[in-house]
């Protein structure tokens, strides 16, 4: 089951928002994340959250429409995503798309980051995207698909990663170790064609797929 989670972050520009709804059988709005279902003119399944970061009249107009809506006192140990992630998984989500995670708080943009660690030990595929990214954790090869010239950086998690081979890029790795205090050697990697594989034997490895 795909699950998408809207949180208050910035959204500029919803033209990348589609490819990823697509499929997606639950959408969750986490606070602030109904200013942005609200401008899509989406009607999300579920909405949760303490309610400080989103207008009254936003909030009504979801409450009249008779959706779940799950209230967090503002003095809590979750963020908002957190609490939503938390519904989608209790739903049966196995495959997360979080928007509205990246913004201009470098503090929640990173918490939000690292919320992928608890995930993948879960089994649970999450991604979080911007209009600019799309970051994804990993400890498994993985296969990614774009377009001839798309930037690609694998940066470690954890403090080693361990026989990282990548192919298909313009600047491939064999049987490297990446250490998370050692040179960045894999930022702004670009693909060199269509597809490209990303294979590490220990580890955990953000993938990040990015454009200017």
């Amino acid at each position: 089951m795909k699950a998408v989670i809207f949180a208050g972050a910035k959204i500029t520009d919803y033209g990348f928002c589609q490819e990823y709804l697509e499929g997606a059988e639950i959408i969750i709005c986490c606070d602030g994340g109904l200013e942005h279902t609200k401008k899509m003119g989406i009607v999300p399944h579920y909405i949760v959250g303490d309610f400080d970061s989103v207008s009254q009249e936003v909030l009504e107009y979801y409450k009249e429409k008779n959706i779940p809506i799950f209230q967090f006192p503002a003095r809590k140990d979750e963020t908002d995503m957190q609490l939503g992630i938390q519904l989608a998984l209790e739903k049966g989500a196995k495959d997360l798309i979080l928007f509205g995670g990246i913004g201009s708080r470098f503090d929640h943009t990173l918490a939000n980051a690292h919320l992928l660690l608890g995930l993948l030990k879960k089994g649970i595929r999450t991604r979080l995207v911007d209009e600019n990214n799309c970051v994804e954790l990993t400890d498994k090869p993985i296969t990614i698909h774009g377009k001839k010239g798309d930037f690609v950086s694998t940066i470690p998690l954890s403090m080693m990663v361990k026989g990282i081979t990548l192919t298909g890029f313009e600047y491939p790795l064999t049987n490297r170790d990446l250490a998370l205090d050692d040179d960045l050697l894999a930022v702004s990697n670009v693909m060199a064609k269509e597809e490209a594989t990303i294979e590490l034997k220990e580890g955990y490895l953000f993938v990040i797929r990015s454009k200017d």
